[in-house]
């Protein structure tokens, strides 16, 4: 019993128990240190300097760098502290902080520019002490990036509200245009309804005017007529004046006498007779021109006032107003009074010339009433010639003012005509733009529903879906593969430093100066099989690792420390003082070969030539499939190769192991071995 616990074996299973503890210890303080640092990124201190003044926004009094900071508060992802920039620049460049952010002063008002044709870009400065530590600044980098997509989508979300409301109000503003287009279709109605009227109007004009014009050709060629014979007349009176005079101073001569009443009587009347009809004709002239003036004076007045604009037309009837010719024409009646009355003078003292001839007296009072009434009617006969000479002037004028707006009645009747189909053209193309519009409004009605929640939408348009291929619980499980390889491969070399290499020999089947070297080889395995157990178990339960298989798990630590113990076994036992070196320097070419950290593509290519030749990259690939989600075709080809690495090296190392034995056994004593 004293000799089972003598103080050289207590030393023995010390060492023993060190070289499995500590390949332990390695991996389990250093994932435990870097197991899941994102869990605790309320301890990191980021300094918050919030300069923003405010901006109105929507009519709002807004400071968005405040809101910003309220968030922040209430987020306390990160150990946020607001204070002043000068505080937070000391702070950040000490010790106090390891990043600051800063709101400038515009924030709210760049922001606000959203609305306006002078878009800015608001702008947070974010400085990170990225000397203080490196890893810090990475990790706040990410967690920034998510205030900053917050604060965009939150942004967005209001730039977006508003251009909701304002299209919103669309319809509303196009409310007020249909009931502008039914105002304007019904005034494009009654636009319509006049328009026809004053085509119609014009159309009449127009064909009644032909006859006007014909009267008016009509009455100038009368007119004519009139002025000759009214100078025939005037002629005539003044014969007939000399006449009258010669019979006078003929009265001597009663024969003469007589026979010249008979034939004065005779032409009396028949001079009578004609002056009836021409007074005649003057009554209907006149009339026919005052039935005329009336016609234009309605017309103008009730049927189509707007005519007068016409240049035509309104001097036309300047020159129908002219007083000349009512004067003329009041002159022409008072002669066609005088010649009436003067020819019933002229008939009477005809008649009483004729019948007074037996009497003298009465005669010569005939020839006295006859040669008044000859006196008289030369004076009504000159301003009868008079007054029809002015008449034909008069009725010349009015006949070429009636050529001139015949052709502008044709073309007013035209351009009714066109006025009358602009304006149906306009009322039906009114009353297709208020139907579009009607049909616009019900459209944009039915819409309007899509602008429902948009704000909402736009503050978060895009969801990731994170759909992983495959899990990973936190940094430890990430990291777990490479630290246990990385671990089980510094048991190795600690196990034969500490064991192999003992120069006090404590472990007589193990050393240098073994007489069972095969025997010792399988020794070493059953020692790194220990440490895979120890490894695994403080590593599952002790950090809480979930694995996807335990048994795969179990299998794959106890493979892996084996292969790694082989060939550290054979380096440093077979290849002298290389071999002492070789394992430092494989460990060191595994660390950035194996793929364990960074991925391949990202390290040089030296690198990515030794990645298929580092025992530890097959390792870390077992160890990711026993953790997560097996899959047996990488299981089957990374722990094959780790069995042939395992099975060449045992082999190799028994192979050695016996030659050395059998050199051994041939001499008669023993020399100890060389350290190697």
């Amino acid at each position: 019993m004293k000799k089972l616990f003598t103080k050289r074996r207590i030393i023995s299973f010390a060492v023993i128990a060190a070289v499995v503890i500590v390949p332990l210890l390695y991996s389990f303080f250093y994932l435990g240190a870097f197991w899941d640092p994102y869990s605790r990124l309320e301890t990191l201190p980021v300094a918050v300097v919030n300069k923003d003044e405010g901006a109105t926004i929507n009519d709002v009094e807004r400071n968005l760098g405040q809101e910003m900071c309220d968030t922040l508060k209430e987020d306390a992802s990160l150990k946020y502290v607001f204070t002043d920039e000068e505080d937070a620049k000391k702070g950040t460049e000490g010790k106090d902080y390891y990043a600051m952010i800063v709101i400038p002063e515009n924030f709210s008002e760049s922001i606000a520019s959203a609305s306006t044709d002078d878009k800015q870009t608001a702008t947070i400065t974010y400085s990170p002490n990225e000397k203080r530590n490196f890893l810090a600044s990475q990790i706040l980098n990410r967690a920034v990036l998510q205030v900053e997509e917050s604060l965009r989508g939150k942004i967005d979300k209001e730039i977006v509200q508003e251009l909701a409301d304002n299209i919103k109000a669309v319809p509303d503003q196009m409310t007020e245009l249909q009931d502008g287009l039914s105002k304007i279709k019904d005034g494009a109605s009654e636009l319509t309804e006049g328009t026809q009227s004053l085509a119609d109007g014009s159309a009449t004009f127009y064909d009644k005017f032909g006859d006007y014009a014909d009267g008016i050709t009509s009455a100038k060629e009368g007119s004519s007529s009139l002025a000759n014979g009214a100078t025939d007349l005037d002629n005539g009176i003044k014969k007939l004046q000399d006449g009258a005079n010669q019979l006078v101073t003929a009265t001597t001569d009663l024969d003469q006498l007589t026979s010249g009443a008979k034939t004065l009587a005779e032409g009396a009347k028949s001079f009578n007779d004609g002056l009836i009809q021409y007074t005649a004709g003057v009554d209907t002239l006149i009339s026919s021109i005052n039935d005329t003036q009336t016609f234009l004076q309605q017309y103008v007045t009730k049927i189509n006032p707007s005519i007068m604009k016409d240049s035509y037309f309104s001097a036309f009837i300047t020159k129908m107003s002219d007083p000349t010719n009512a004067q003329s024409i009041t002159a022409l009646q008072a002669a066609s009074t005088s010649l009436k009355e003067a020819s019933a003078q002229i008939s009477a003292g005809a008649a009483q010339l004729s019948t007074g001839t037996k009497n003298l007296p009465e005669l010569r009072a005939g020839l006295a009433t006859l040669s008044a009434g000859i006196t008289k009617a030369k004076e009504g006969s000159a301003a009868l010639s008079n007054g029809a000479g002015d008449l034909y002037t008069g009725l010349s004028k009015i006949n070429d003012a009636t050529a001139k707006l015949s052709a502008g009645a044709k073309d007013l009747a035209d351009g009714s005509s066109d006025l009358n189909s602009g304006a149906s053209e306009l009322s039906d193309g009114i009353t297709t733009a208020k139907s579009g519009v009607d049909n616009a409004i019900t459209d944009t009605n039915n819409q309007l529903s899509a602008l429902d929640g948009i704000a909402d939408y736009a503050e978060a348009p895009v969801s990731i879906q994170q759909d992983n291929v495959t899990s990973i619980a936190n940094y430890g499980t990430a990291f777990a593969p490479y630290f246990m390889s990385l671990s089980l491969w510094v048991g190795a070399l600690i196990l034969f430093v500490g064991v192999y290499l003992d120069t006090e020999g404590k472990f007589k089947i193990l050393s240098r100066a073994s007489e069972h070297k095969v025997a010792r080889s399988f020794i070493y395995l059953l020692i790194g099989l220990i440490q895979a157990f120890a490894l695994a178990y403080a590593i599952k339960y002790g950090l809480g690792l979930e694995v996807d298989s335990t048994l795969l798990y179990y299998g794959s630590c106890c493979l892996v420390s084996l292969v790694f113990i082989s060939i550290v076994q054979f380096l440093m036992v077979h290849l002298k003082d290389v071999g002492k070196l070789l394992p430092i320097v494989l460990l060191i070419l595994q660390l950035t070969s194996c793929g364990g950290t960074f991925p391949m593509e990202t390290v040089p290519k030296f690198f990515n030539i030794l990645y298929p030749y580092m025992p530890m990259t097959y390792s870390v690939e077992l160890f990711k499939q026993a953790i997560t989600d097996a899959n047996s075709h990488d299981v089957i080809y990374n722990g094959g190769i780790l069995f042939a690495i395992l099975v060449a090296f045992m082999s190799l190392t028994i192979l050695f192991s016996i030659v050395k034995q059998r050199k051994a056994e041939k001499t008669d004593f023993t020399v100890p071995e060389q350290i190697y």
